[in-house]
């Protein structure tokens, strides 16, 4: 079997690719690794000759693209190559009956992550597939079960160099889920990561929408994660909403209020609704809202 993996960019999307080469016993020929609101242009750029599938994981559908993702899965499998696509995020029921008929096998299942939907869809008793899945769907499914998750979230999201997440996907593949690499980049990354705490507080600006606190923030470089900074932004100020922007996208957060609705609201689908007790992020594939 050729194929290759479409997943998003993070940890999840990671572990997704690795927990599916485990099922098959195979790793892809290429792993691309994208966002939900480019996946439909490189669909139609994957190069079909010699391939017998192409697998896609964690990675969610927006209104704004679907119709180009059923067109590019269409082209796709009317080619004779497969198309396997898992996800956990909300769909919309005709986006997932618009993706069938257009000839793909779809897996979504919310309750859990990409990797997980990735360890059902395939029926693998992988254990070292169900370790690698606790650890993800920990973190981003923000459970807070299983401390190996957060660990590994630091190591894959240490480089955004895509050939660190495909050296990842190797090291899982070979069953290697903990070694002394993963600790000599967990030291590095932790010592980033307080650093960037320390000056958070450079970034943000709290004020009072209608009787509520909005922290309200300019993205910055490096670490923490705008995920945890979210958190620690909105416990350390009492805001009940995190708002940040780059330039190119905003980004919602709230454990209190359902966030989505302004997603939507700008113009975009988000397709993870907010968990009750987690942070309320909600992502376009897993990341924030745009």
């Amino acid at each position: 079997m050729s194929y290759v993996a479409v997943v998003h960019n993070d940890l999840d999307g990671t572990c997704s690719a690795a927990v599916y080469a485990r099922a098959v016993g195979e790793l892809p020929s290429k792993v691309f690794f994208t966002e939900p609101t480019r996946v439909h242009k490189l669909l139609k750029e994957i190069r079909l000759e010699g391939l017998s599938e192409v697998t896609v994981a964690d990675l969610g559908l927006n209104s704004s693209t679907v119709n180009d993702v059923v067109e590019a899965v269409r082209s796709i499998t009317s080619a004779g190559v497969k198309v396997r696509w898992f996800d956990h995020h909300v769909w919309r029921e005709e986006w997932a009956r618009s993706l069938t008929e257009a000839g793909a096998e779809v897996h979504v299942d919310t309750s859990t992550c990409g990797a997980g939907v990735v360890l059902k869809g395939t029926s693998s008793q992988d254990e070292v597939s169900k370790r690698i899945v606790s650890a993800d769907c920990a973190v981003d499914m923000w459970w807070h079960d299983d401390p190996l998750g957060e660990k590994l979230r630091r190591v894959v999201e240490a480089s955004r160099e895509y050939s660190w997440k495909e050296h990842m996907v190797r090291k899982f593949f070979e069953g290697k889920v903990w070694d002394e690499e993963f600790q000599r980049v967990l030291e590095e990354q932790v010592d980033l990561e307080l650093r960037g705490y320390s000056v958070l507080h450079k970034y943000y600006r709290v004020i009072t929408v209608n009787g509520v606190k909005v922290a309200i923030a300019l993205r910055w470089k490096g670490r923490p994660d705008i995920s945890y900074a979210a958190q620690y932004v909105m416990s350390r100020s009492g805001a009940s909403i995190f708002v940040s922007a780059n330039g190119k996208s905003i980004s919602f957060r709230s454990s209190s209020y359902q966030v989505r609705e302004y997603a939507v609201k700008f113009g975009e689908e988000g397709t993870h609704w907010p968990l009750e007790g987690s942070s309320g992020f909600l992502g376009l594939g897993g990341s924030s809202s745009r």
